[in-house]
């Protein structure tokens, strides 16, 4: 990875999903673990999109997460799909790194879950980053 992509995605605490809980990911050598470029930005994506809107207001990111844990409950229809794609796209966008969200789009992953498929423009890059992300209307 170039140096300037690397200062461009940045570094941070690598972590790991289990169960929809998150935990810091050891390096193997005794310390721990770092996303790096592009792990660094699709984590960050993802997490953004996994944190309710104002859930981090406390620590001082009111603004921070996605409205997408609002659709919780909601029937998979593509009336829903089309508010979580707009709800994707705006805490997406909201990451100082993105340029913009070109390609998105949403569709059944099961009986209650959704498959959000995201092409990703990031500042300084010309190929987009390929985000999927799947949402569980259950909230499980």
């Amino acid at each position: 990875m170039t140096e300037e992509r690397q200062r461009l995605f940045g570094n941070d605490l690598e972590l790991y999903g289990r169960d929809e809980t998150y935990d810091l990911r050891p390096n193997g050598a005794g310390d721990l673990g770092l996303a790096r470029g592009n792990a660094n930005i699709i984590q960050a994506l993802t997490l953004r999109l996994r944190v309710r809107r104002g859930e981090l207001a406390p620590l001082g990111w009111p603004a921070y997460g996605s409205r997408l844990h609002e659709l919780i409950g909601e029937p998979n229809t593509n009336r829903v799909h089309v508010r979580l794609m707009a709800y994707a796209r705006a805490a997406i966008e909201e990451d100082p790194r993105v340029a913009e969200v070109s390609q998105l789009s949403a569709s059944p992953s099961g009986r209650d879950a959704v498959r959000l498929t995201m092409d990703i423009r990031l500042i300084d890059r010309p190929n987009p980053l390929n985000l999927v992300f799947d949402f569980d209307l259950e909230g499980a």
